[in-house]
């Protein structure tokens, strides 16, 4: 029993000063958001808003997406460590079907770190 105590003792003494250098002991590392403006072309309908958002919200990583028809745009937050804004675009371009060729660009992208 004493063995054990001494043990983590010595463990609790350990992990304090990493966590406050910066080490990883006891510390999960914050998420990086990131945020892009896409300009989408070919989106005709709210149809076409509804299935763009539907798609961008589907992929994991993409915590918000503010798609608009009368600007044109998606404003997208999302987990920079799981989702690019290549893989953004591409998913807008998919969400037309074989109806509507739907395109998009990134306008604006920042990072910012929680």
């Amino acid at each position: 029993m004493k063995k054990i105590l001494i043990a983590l003792t010595l463990g609790s003494l350990l992990c304090v000063p990493l966590a406050h250098a910066g080490g990883a002991c006891c510390a999960i590392a914050p998420a990086k958001d990131g945020q892009a403006t896409l300009k989408i072309t070919g989106m005709t309908c709210d149809k076409c808003v509804a299935g763009v958002k539907n798609s961008l919200t589907k992929l994991n990583g993409v915590k918000t997406a503010d798609v608009s028809l009368d600007k044109g745009q998606a404003v997208v937050t999302f987990d920079a460590d799981k989702v690019t804004t290549d893989k953004l675009i591409a998913t807008v371009g998919k969400a037309g079907g074989s109806s509507h060729t739907i395109k998009a660009e990134v306008a604006e992208q920042s990072k910012k770190v929680k």
